[in-house]
């Protein structure tokens, strides 16, 4: 079996040549997966040259429809010899596999972004859009909504006495709610669903509530990844002011701290805290961690001179980060596809909840340059307005 891969547009064309049967099951599986990595919407199959595919072929196949449709991307044969279309129509699925071709969405409305990576960014509903809110929460309940996004020490509780000794670093986006438990062997979450909402306690946290105003994909170019700063850059570069993101895709590493106890035992901020003091409330990643996992970051970001466009206590959470002020929390879960067309903010509260969690961090900007940073992914930008504390 040969493959010939290229890239058309926003799809990955694979020509296959030869015998699709259990000997080349696993290259055969091995070149799906990395198309369906590529972030691209769509992976076009060229089988006119298959001279055979057997059941394990076929299952094959179908394994990469379900797992890449339940993602919003589609894969699909474009071309098909007469044994390959006779083996779809005994196994009835001709009509999945070989839909009628649909034309790609139109990219005129687009903008590039990215500094030795590349990326688009469009704009979602109108100019006029009203901001989206910030606020800062001292100590509160809160519910999980896709249309609110929160950064900063969680529990997974219903009131304030169950999260005592509880918190940890934490993060909610499309209706999901993640958090790692300072005292806990290992991260948990917690869903809405269409019919309900879940709550959960949040302890000097950032939430943000409205619907994004930019929407855009990104990727590494010439073995450059794409940072979590510079893609906040290229997001205040676009929109001229304070903002608020969520990016999810493939991990090229995540870096940062995350609490050895719960915050509320804390005597002092880290800010305040000794040397010593910070090594016995905080864990700290020695390099970037989990490269090809996927990764959801939510953040909030400013210019330089410009953190008063947001509440005081969200300013005083931000720190420098290259060109902007950033505080940002990162959640690694195992490897989910996330295509580039993906447009729909519930896309990362599915892919948390319904993949294993493998960590949370206060992501940081190392002594060393180290940061956490993506391979590829999808962003959705608000922006901000004041709000208030409680």
């Amino acid at each position: 079996m040969r493959v010939e891969r290229s890239i058309r547009g926003e799809a990955v064309h694979l020509a296959f040549e030869g015998r699709i049967d259990s000997a080349w099951a696993e290259s055969a599986s091995k070149e799906l997966e990395s198309a369906i990595r590529s972030g691209k919407a769509r992976v076009d199959l060229d089988f006119d040259r298959v001279s055979f595919i057997s059941s394990v072929g076929i299952g094959i196949l179908v394994q990469s429809f379900t797992r890449f449709r339940a993602v919003g991307g589609v894969l699909a044969i474009v071309t098909a010899s007469e044994p390959v279309r006779g083996m779809l129509r005994v196994a009835k699925l001709e009509a999945m596999l070989m839909p009628a071709a649909k034309s790609a969405a139109s990219a005129e409305d687009s903008t590039p972004i990215g500094s030795g990576w590349s990326g688009r960014v469009r704009r979602l509903g109108s100019a006029d859009a009203p901001a989206a809110v910030v606020r800062f929460v001292g100590e509160g309940v809160v519910a999980a909504s896709k249309e609110r996004l929160a950064i900063g020490h969680l529990a997974l509780a219903n009131d304030l006495a169950e999260a005592r000794g509880h918190y940890g670093e934490g993060l909610a986006a499309g209706g999901t709610v993640v958090v790692q438990p300072a005292e806990a062997p290992r991260p948990d979450c917690l869903a809405s669903s269409e019919t309900g909402t879940v709550s959960f306690v949040a302890r000097e946290t950032i939430v943000v509530e409205g619907v994004p105003s930019l929407h855009g994909e990104f990727e590494e170019g010439h073995g450059e990844v794409v940072s979590v700063s510079s893609l906040a850059s290229a997001m205040i570069a676009r929109t001229g002011g304070a903002i608020a993101f969520l990016a999810m895709g493939e991990c090229a590493g995540a870096f940062g701290a995350w609490a050895r106890t719960s915050p509320d035992g804390w005597r002092e901020p880290p800010r305040s805290m000794s040397p010593d003091a910070m090594r016995r409330a905080l864990r700290f990643a020695g390099e970037p961690m989990h490269e090809g996992e996927s990764l959801v970051v939510v953040g909030v970001a400013a210019p330089p001179g410009s953190a008063g466009e947001v509440p005081p206590e969200v300013s005083e959470t931000l720190v420098e980060a290259g060109d902007v002020l950033l505080h940002a929390h990162a959640a690694v879960a195992s490897y989910r596809p996330v295509p580039a067309t993906t447009a729909d903010v519930r896309a990362a509260g599915s892919l948390l909840a319904e993949q294993p969690i493998r960590l949370v961090v206060h992501s940081m900007r190392g002594d060393s340059g180290h940061e956490t940073a993506f391979v590829r992914g999808v962003i959705f930008v608000w922006s901000l307005a004041k709000g208030g504390s409680a």
